[in-house]
This record gives structure tokens, sequence and C-alpha cells, in this order.
């Protein structure tokens, strides 16, 4: 038996050894986050194979061809245009020819004249949508709870999914419409999740429970990159949307009928555990967040919008966000196009190495959770501290890295070490901007997390378009060229990194209370 004090006094509390219910919210909030991610990026490698070379060229006579851009065929064309800058096709790595719909019958699946810069369109379109609901989903989740705006948000982008092969075929500008819907759809879920995360999981437990739920994020970048190869090679591209569109439906299920908004709403909650959750600090001073007139006389505080726009740790967070998306993104969409076309990897072999930058990703996220909390616990750091050291590791490590890469050249060892050291390092910034906004308020932790997340996602359709313009035309899928690419990546991370450590926060704002209607 131990005490946690409370809003009312010191409250007992058993220790709780056992799985509670927190946990499977735990364990749903990550397979939540998994199918965002699926939804999410299936497309940027299925585009790999979605995307048709030229017919009216013979692609073999050009060894340096890109298989994305047009090819100048005019008797006037220069040698020169064709971009020698780019890597002859690794050993082992045997190039595989149109992907097949039906290999027993030979159907071959459509594929599409798209350059560069539609591409870039295409893949950046779900953030023109995400953007639009961070704020809503914040406020419905603070007003009514986390679970509904989160599985709905999932379930409508999965069904929209389960469309895209069906929106392709009869246009790109459909394609971008159902993407921008897929994104307006999912701008719901992280909000909601903090929220949910705010009202489940005692102070304690805080980092490492967002840390988890968040590894859900590289677990669904690992196993999209790593079977949607072998789904597109076997099955035709259009089996990579049924298959995670499909898996985000069946888990619907599980959330609607798991999870519930608070442990107040439990019914089947064990009483021990109710009091750790609800014994904890900043969970009780958010106790009227949620709760209904019945259950609390006192209404909602109105939230602090002036406070919350004005505050310099709310910002120094939101630019951190934009640093690590910008780099995150950038690979993101981008990795398994860079990887195909500079160097020379097909679209099996492509998957694969893309998805091993997200397992250690995944690694480092899960471990940073632990020791931020083993470090707060133990007061060896400040909140505040914590924060900033695993912002500082996670942004300049893959800095670093990113810029490495642009001479990597075509070392495709080195290469891919790189882009592993910079991807792995990032899943240390879930310890710090990622359950920043649980710290500052945990009132308001979905408002705030809400709008971090609408300015922090403009660099999820600026920055495909910046790399399509970079890299388009003949000679645009170049070493060179994807070498100012990955120093933008790495310069922006710097500059965010930099504010951060200059007004980033751990501690609990003034204005976390509210004003009282």
């Amino acid at each position: 038996m131990g005490f946690i004090r409370g809003e009312y006094g010191a409250l007992p509390v058993e220790k709780e050894s056992r799985v509670g219910k927190r946990h499977w919210l735990i364990l749903l909030g990550f397979f939540g986050c998994f199918n965002i991610y699926t939804i999410r990026i299936c497309l940027s490698i299925a585009i790999v194979a979605m995307v048709a070379p030229p017919t009216s060229v013979d692609v073999n006579a050009f060894p340096h061809y890109n298989g994305n851009t047009s090819i100048q065929t005019s008797n006037e064309t220069n040698q020169s245009e064709i971009s020698t800058d780019t890597c002859p096709e690794p050993e082992g790595f045997p190039q595989t020819g149109i992907v097949k719909a039906n290999i027993s019958t030979g159907k071959l699946s459509p594929q599409f004249e798209w350059d560069t810069k539609t591409q870039g369109l295409i893949l950046g379109s779900y953030f023109y949508g995400y953007i639009f609901t961070q704020l809503a989903g914040g406020w419905l989740a603070r007003r009514y709870g986390g679970k509904h705006p989160m599985g709905l948000g999932i379930f409508i982008a999965g069904i929209l999914t389960l469309l895209t092969p069906v929106a392709a075929n009869v246009h790109y500008g459909l394609l971008i419409a159902l993407r921008v819907a897929e994104g307006l759809a999912s701008g719901f879920c992280y909000p909601a999740l903090n929220q949910l995360i705010s009202r489940w999981s005692p102070a304690a437990e805080r980092t490492r429970a967002s840390a988890i739920v968040n590894a859900g994020n590289p677990a669904g970048m690992i196993v999209v990159l790593a079977v949607s190869g072998y789904l597109g090679d076997s099955f035709g591209w259009e089996s990579i949307y049924y298959v995670f569109g499909g898996i985000s439906s069946l888990w619907f299920v599980c959330w609607q009928l798991f999870v519930y908004n608070s442990p107040e709403d439990h019914p089947t909650i064990r009483e021990a555990e109710r009091r750790l959750i609800s014994g904890s600090p900043s969970n009780t001073t958010t106790a009227c967040e949620l709760d209904t007139d019945e259950l609390n006389e006192q209404k909602p505080p109105e939230i602090p919008w002036k406070s919350i726009f004005t505050s310099s740790a709310v910002w120094a967070m939101v630019f951190s966000h934009i640093g690590q998306n910008w780099g995150n993104y950038t690979l993101l969409a981008q990795l398994p196009t860079y990887l195909k076309n500079v160097l020379k990897f097909n679209l099996s072999s492509n998957g694969v190495f893309s998805a091993l930058p997200y397992l250690v990703f995944g690694v480092f996220s899960i471990t940073s959770g632990y020791v931020s909390d083993h470090l707060r616990q133990r007061k060896l750091m400040s909140t505040t501290n914590v924060r900033k050291l695993f912002n500082t590791l996670g942004n300049a490590v893959p800095a670093v890295a990113l810029i490495a890469m642009g001479y990597a050249g075509c070392d495709w060892v080195a290469a891919v070490a790189l882009l592993t050291l910079a991807t792995g390092f990032s899943g240390m910034t879930s310890s710090s901007f990622q359950v920043n906004a649980l710290d500052l308020s945990p009132a308001f932790a979905s408002i705030i997390y809400g709008f971090s997340n609408t300015i922090s996602n403009l660099p999820g359709f600026i920055s495909p378009y910046v790399v399509g313009v970079i890299t388009a035309g003949p000679s645009g899928q170049s070493l060179f060229n994807w070498k100012i690419v990955f120093f933008i990546s790495g310069a922006i991370r710097v500059v965010t990194l930099v504010v951060y450590a200059i007004w980033g926060s751990g501690e609990v704002a003034t204005w976390n209370q509210g004003k009282k209607k």
C-alpha cells in the first residue's frame, strides 16, 4: 500500500503489478498510430510501381535514366542532358520489371505518366487536409473525449485507402482529392490520442506511455515499407492499399470494444488502478476537464487561447516539431524514390532498406521514454533539462548524418548506415516535444498538440514539392540534387534545435487551470 498526493490529500494506492486497463489503451493506441502511418505512407512506396517509364524511348539506351521523368528524343537533344550523376546497380540486387497485378494470368497493373512535380503534389496532398482538423480534434477530444475522434478518424481514412486504386485510375486529381480527405480524417487522431494519454497515464509513467504509443509510428513505417515491395511485385500495387486499408478497419472494431474516454468511464477497471491514475497530481489538476456536470459541479475552464498562442515554450515545441517533421517527411515520402532512382535498388529490396531506419527509430523511441522517466523520477535532471537533452540528441545527430549523406555518393552501405543513424536518433524526440504538451498543460494538452501539429505539418506538403522541384527534369534524380535535399533538411533541424534549447520548457504553465466560466 502506498500513497499519492492528490487534489483532496493523500490517497491510498495499491501497487499495480498486473496488466491494467491503461495498458490496453497503450496497446491499442500503439496500433492506432501504426494504422495512421501505414495509411499515410503506403502511397510513398506504391508510387514507385505506379509510375511508368516512358514507352517512346529505349530505356536501356540510357543507363542513367531515372524512371520518373521524360527523356528528350529530338535530334537536337544533347547527350549531356541525360544525367550521369547517378549510381550503377548495386551488386546482388537485380532490377525487376514492371510490377504485375497477377503473376499467374500475366495481367499488368496500370501505370501512370506522372512527372516528379505531379508526384510531389500527390505525395503532399494528404497534408493539405491533415493540418485543418488538428485544432478541431483537440477541441472535440477535450469536450467529448478522445475515443471517437481517434477511432472514427482512422476508420474513415482506412475506407478511403481502400478506394485509392479506383481514384488513381480515374484521374490523379481525384487521387489528390481522396488523399486530402484522408488527411482531414486523420487530423483528428493525434490530438485525441494526447487527450487519452493525459487522462489515463500516471505522471510517473507519462513519458514512456507516450513513447510506446508513438512507437506505433515507426512500426507502421517498418511494416509498410518492408512488405509493400513484396505485395506490389506479387499482386500488383493495388494490393498495398487493400491490405492496409483492411487492417485499419479490423483495428476500429477492437478500439470501439475496449477503449473508454477516462478511468471513470470504464465499467470494469480495478479500484487500485483507478486511484493510481486519478491520484496522480498531473491528473487530479484536470479532474474537471472531461467530467459531466453530474460528476463535477464546476463547468470546464475556458481555453486560454491567448496564453497558448503567446507562450514561448509552446512555440519552442512547435519549432522543434517543424524541424523533426521536415526531416522525417522528406525521408518518409522520398526515400523509396531516392533508393530506386539514385542508388538503383529494386522495389523489393527498396522496401527492406527503407524500413531498416525505422526499426532503429522505434528502439530509440521506447528506450528514451524509459530513460527519460528514470531521470525525472530519480530527480537526476529536471523535466525541462530532460526534454532539452533528448531534443538535442534527436536533432543534432540526424542533422550531421543527413549532411554526411550528401557525401556518401554511390556507397550504398554508407548511405543506408547514415540514413539509419539519422532516423534512429530522431526517435529520441519522442521524449521531448512529442510529450511536451502534457508537461506544459495537462488540462489543455490536446489543444496544444493540435496547434503544434497544425503548424508543424506544413512541411508535409511543402517538403515533397520542394524535393520534386529540385529533382525535376531529365537530370533531376542525381547525387548533386539529392545533396541539396539532405543539406536543407539538416540545416532546418539545426535551427529548430537551437530555438528549443533556448525557450523550451518542461514545467506546468501558469495558465494550466484556464479561466473559470
